[in-house]
C-alpha cells in the first residue's frame, strides 16, 4: 500500500468533507507514510498540539483564535513546533477564516493548508478512520480467514490438509467467511489487526471436487463478512504417521505466531480419521474467550490436582499419627 500524499487525501475526501485549498498547494505532495499509524514519535491527526505534533495538524475557531492572541515571540515559538519535519498538512475547519500569518508561514514553509467548512471534530473522526484503512502495514498469509462466536479466527495449514472443507461445514454451522486462500492482513492500530479479502476472490471458496462456490449465493448475506479483527489461529497439522499419541496432552507452552509485529495466540489442531474438526475449531474459539476473561482451564485443572495431592499428603501424614 502506497504512502498517502495530501493531493490524494484532498482527491478523495473533497466532496464528503467539502475541502478546498487555502494556501501552501505546491506542498501538495508530502506524504504521510505507511507505518504513521504505529509511530510513537507523532500523532497522526488531531486538533492542534505544539508539544506533541501531529502530521495534520486540524485548526477550528478555538485553534484559530488562540494563535491570533499570541504576541511575536510566543507565535515565532508555536511556529517552531507547528511546522516540524513531520508535518504533512494543516486542515482549517468550522469554515474559519485563515489569519494571514499562518498562510504567509505554510507557504514559507511549503506546507499546504487546506480548507473545510465542516467542524472540526467531525473532520478529524472521518480523516481518522480513512488515514487508518490507507497507512496500515499489510502482508499476505496463505489460509481460510472466518468470523466464528464474533470472534476473527485464522485457519491454517499445509496444502490439501482439509482448511476450505473445514471452513464450509463452519458456514453451514452459522458462522462467517471473510476470506479463503489469501488474506490480506493490515495493522490498523498498536494492538489491532484486520483482515480483509482481496476483491477478486471476495464471496468465493474453493473445495476440492466443487471448484469455486459462491458463499453469499448458497447460504445467504450474513454468511459472509467484509472484515474482521484477528484475535486467534488455529493451525491444522497432520502428527507423523498419524500417531496422535505422540503429542501432548497438555501443552504447557502457550504458542503464537508473529504478524507485523503482534503475537497473536496459536493452537495447533492435529488433523486425523474421525476427528470432528468443526467442533474442535469452535471449542478452541470458545476456549480462547474464556482465557480472555481469565478463565484458564489448564491452570484450573492443575490448580485442583494441586490441591488434591495436598490433601492426599495431609491425610497420610494424619494416618500415620
Amino acid at each position: 500500500m502506497p504512502d498517502v500524499s495530501v493531493q490524494r487525501l484532498f482527491n478523495e475526501n473533497r466532496e464528503k468533507l467539502r475541502l478546498g485549498w487555502l494556501a501552501g498547494r505546491h506542498g501538495c505532495q508530502r506524504t504521510a507514510p505507511v507505518g504513521s499509524l504505529t509511530d510513537s514519535r507523532t500523532g497522526l491527526i488531531a486538533h492542534l498540539n505544539l508539544t506533541h505534533p501531529h502530521r495534520f495538524q486540524v485548526l477550528g475557531q478555538m485553534e484559530i483564535s488562540y494563535l491570533q492572541g499570541l504576541d511575536d515571540s510566543a507565535l515565532k515559538n508555536a511556529f517552531a513546533n507547528i511546522f516540524s519535519e513531520d508535518l504533512a498538512a494543516i486542515i482549517v475547519a468550522d469554515d474559519s477564516p485563515l489569519p494571514e500569518f499562518l498562510g504567509a508561514a505554510a507557504e514559507a514553509h511549503g506546507i499546504p493548508v487546506i480548507g473545510s467548512p465542516v467542524p472540526s471534530a467531525t473532520v478529524i473522526n472521518l480523516l481518522r478512520h480513512y488515514l487508518s484503512q490507507e497507512l496500515a502495514e499489510e502482508t499476505t498469509l496463505h489460509g481460510v480467514f472466518m468470523v466464528i462466536l464474533e470472534v476473527g479466527v485464522l485457519i491454517t495449514g499445509d496444502s490439501a490438509v482439509g482448511k476450505s472443507e473445514l471452513a464450509l461445514e463452519l458456514i453451514s454451522r452459522g458462522h462467517g467467511l471473510v476470506a479463503d486462500d489469501v488474506v490480506e492482513f493490515y495493522r490498523i492500530g498498536p494492538e489491532t489487526l484486520q483482515g480483509r479479502c482481496p476483491p477478486l476472490l471476495r464471496d468465493f471458496l474453493e473445495v476440492r471436487g466443487l471448484g469455486l462456490i459462491n458463499i453469499r449465493s448458497i447460504f445467504g448475506e450474513t454468511a459472509v463478512r467484509p472484515r474482521k479483527n484477528l484475535k486467534l489461529i488455529v493451525h491444522l497439522e497432520r502428527p507423523p504417521g498419524g500417531d496422535l499419541s505422540a503429542l501432548d496432552r497438555l501443552p504447557a507452552n502457550r504458542r503464537t505466531q508473529n504478524i507485523l509485529g503482534l503475537e497473536v495466540p496459536q493452537v495447533v489442531l492435529p488433523v486425523a480419521i474421525g476427528r470432528n474438526l468443526a467442533v474442535l475449531v469452535e471449542a478452541a474459539t470458545r476456549n480462547f474467550i474464556l482465557a480472555q476473561r481469565g478463565i484458564d482451564s489448564t491452570e484450573q485443572f492443575i490448580r485442583r490436582q494441586a490441591e488434591y495431592m495436598a490433601e492426599e499428603a495431609l491425610l497420610s501424614d494424619t494416618d500415620h499419627e
